[in-house]
């Protein structure tokens, strides 16, 4: 094997971190939404003192939670390592695990802040912030760890960044509608607006009122909206040469769509439990797919990759 080879299972590693964590945010979202966060008790690892609980969905609601962020600690543990021992091909192997790492810890630390101030609307909107970092991280390892090895003997290197700025624009847009909508829920400014897309007459904020903090949402919204549906225009421009751009951007452009009416549905639906996990998981994944695009918008050569097909089934003699 070549000295500057990663081995696929970093790359998979890497990508199974970055699930791990997509995971932990749409199941720590459900534990808040359904007030599971003490379906286990005040017991700790056990739940309610058994190390399997009873059936109860309060109970196995975060018991799943607690499961998948054991997951999440040990996989960027062994992330650390495998990377640690590929730092001399990319030092980008060893410090985005160790920043991931750093990562875990601040979530620790302010999961316990969080409970000692019963869930502060500030500090869960960071706690998310960390969330979404740390699942770029992962991402960004899997990508850098598939182009490391692109680059062996690649003879098509294309042309350079196709989306510009506009990429990295509406990533940060999507991130701070995500920050936004954190806070708008856990501030009880959810509520505060029973209409879409009026608001009792208001349009725009005017301070910082409830009616303001929701409002002030659904404008980062739209402009997150705009953003992307611009990244998608622009990476269908770039179908022949670029599909895996062009399908990425078409998919966030497609999910953003329904984002929005999963936004609108909260409200017609009064804050139903399923649509408000609904809306946080596919703004996830929304994210996930900005910052892919940011990523191999910076990779042509991966970028220019043909989109794997199905092999063609075998003719009849």
């Amino acid at each position: 094997m070549s000295s500057t080879m990663v081995p696929r299972r970093f790359a998979r590693l890497a990508l199974a971190t970055a699930v791990a964590g997509y995971l932990l945010i749409v199941v720590g979202g459900t534990v808040r939404v359904t007030g599971a966060g003490m379906g286990c008790g005040p017991d700790w690892p056990l739940c309610n003192g058994q190390v399997i609980p009873e059936w109860d969905v309060l109970a196995w609601t975060e018991f799943i939670h607690r499961v998948v962020a054991l997951a999440v600690i040990l996989l960027t543990g062994l992330l650390a390592v495998q990377g640690w021992r590929l730092r001399r091909i990319n030092p980008w192997f060893a410090r985005l695990p160790l920043a991931a790492v750093g990562l875990v810890l601040v979530q620790a630390s302010l999961g316990a802040i969080t409970v000692f101030t019963h869930l502060d609307a500030l500090v869960v909107t960071i706690h998310l912030g960390v969330a979404l970092t740390y699942l770029a991280i992962g991402l960004g390892l899997a990508l850098l760890a598939v182009a490391v090895n692109s680059e062996r003997g690649e003879s098509r290197i294309g042309r350079g960044a196709r989306l510009g700025a506009w990429a990295p624009a509406a990533a940060a847009g999507v991130f701070a509608v995500m920050l936004t909508g954190a806070y708008t829920a856990k501030s009880g400014a959810s509520i505060a607006c029973t209409e879409w897309p009026l608001c009792g007459g208001a349009w725009v904020p005017t301070g910082w009122t409830p009616v303001d903090v929701h409002l002030t949402h659904r404008w980062t919204a739209v402009v997150a909206a705009v953003l992307v549906a611009v990244v998608g225009r622009h990476a269908r421009r770039w179908r022949a040469d670029a599909p895996m751009l062009a399908t990425l951007g078409s998919t966030a452009d497609l999910l953003m769509g329904v984002q929005i009416l999963v936004g609108a549905a909260n409200i017609w639906l009064d804050l139903a439990p399923a649509v408000r996990i609904a809306h946080l998981a596919i703004a996830a994944l929304i994210w996930a797919l900005m910052v892919l695009l940011v990523l191999l918008d910076q990779q042509p050569a991966l970028a220019a990759a043909p989109l794997p097909r199905s092999a063609p089934a075998p003719s009849r003699a």
